[in-house]
């Protein structure tokens, strides 16, 4: 029984801790969070479009030039 009441108060410990930390996070504003969301999407859609180009520029390489040799 002991074991019990040592695991909850354990358990209730961890959890004052837990919601002492998420107090001191410092949250970004709306204005911050739009900002960055734009900026990753941006980058997302670049990276995105470089390794389209990449993937075409390789199978162009290997299916038309190298098809071409070992025909």
């Amino acid at each position: 029984m002991s074991s019990v009441i040592s695991l909850a108060q354990r358990s209730a410990a961890y959890l004052r801790e837990v919601r002492a930390e998420v107090d001191k996070v410092t949250w970004p504003t709306w204005d911050d969070l739009r900002r960055t969301t734009v900026v990753i999407s941006v980058f997302v859609v670049i990276i995105g479009i470089i390794i389209g180009l990449m993937d075409l520029v390789s199978s162009w390489v290997l299916i038309d030039l190298l098809g071409r040799v070992f025909q």
